[in-house]
């Protein structure tokens, strides 16, 4: 994991010293998220929703062409789901409630932007691979069950670790594989130093774990992250 962000990184200075206008700044923005679920028995993947998260890092404009750009970045950014337990009924126990997942990962997208003039500023189409790695995150669910008027309730804030094996014995949902890969593209424009983004990120990479001691195949309860994010940034330096 740390070749490939190492890897990354240097392509960034690579292309940046062979390239005349350059910019770069802070960026912002706001998640949209949830998970893709495919699992091997469909009548299993759970319900959800999405869930808003924030996103905090920094952008380079490096121009290739007079239409072309590209535009690595580099954030802590926040995602999850929301699951909502209402209405679950499993025989006679009814379950209401919910849960949320809330991961934040440092994230590197490298992406190619096209540019076409449009009134004072210009639109740009964009796209490229992007890798992350978790860093922190947490589950809370508040939840109560019915069981013949019987009420429980069930209630807590649990850490995520990080790992791509579950420990023999543990609980799967304790834990979320660390990497993530995938690609985004999107539509943004930019008037004078502001640039707007608004894309999507699609993620390939599985973040169900293997577990120890068991003859289990990841892919047969494969989920991976699905987003839908808003950015701004300011660019200093260029034209």
């Amino acid at each position: 994991m740390k070749k490939l962000f190492l890897m990354a990184l240097a392509m960034c200075f690579f292309v940046g010293s062979t390239v005349a206008q350059i910019s770069y700044g802070p960026k912002v923005g706001v998640n949209i998220s949830k998970y893709g679920y495919n699992y091997k028995e469909s009548w299993d993947e759970p319900n959800i929703k999405f869930r808003f998260g924030q996103s905090v890092g920094a952008v380079m404009n490096l121009q290739l062409l007079d239409f072309l750009a590209f535009q690595p970045s580099a954030s802590f950014t926040v995602k999850g789901v929301a699951y909502d337990v209402s209405s679950r009924e499993s025989g006679h126990a009814v379950y209401t409630g919910y849960e949320r997942v809330r991961v934040t990962y440092f994230e590197v997208p490298l992406n190619f932007a096209a540019r076409i003039n449009l009134g004072p500023g210009s639109i740009q189409l964009f796209a490229g691979p992007y890798i992350a790695l978790a860093l922190v995150g947490r589950r809370v669910w508040d939840y109560e069950k019915n069981v013949n008027g019987i009420r429980e309730t069930s209630k807590d804030i649990e850490k995520i670790k990080f790992k791509n094996k579950v420990p023999e014995g543990e609980d799967k949902d304790r834990y979320q594989r660390p990497l993530d890969l995938g690609v985004n593209f999107g539509i943004g424009y930019q008037y004078k130093h502001l640039l707007f983004n608004i894309g999507f990120a699609m993620g390939f990479a599985n973040l169900q774990p293997d577990r120890e001691g068991e003859d289990y195949d990841p892919a047969d309860e494969k989920y991976s992250n699905r987003t839908v994010f808003i950015t701004a940034a300011w660019l200093f330096g260029g034209e």
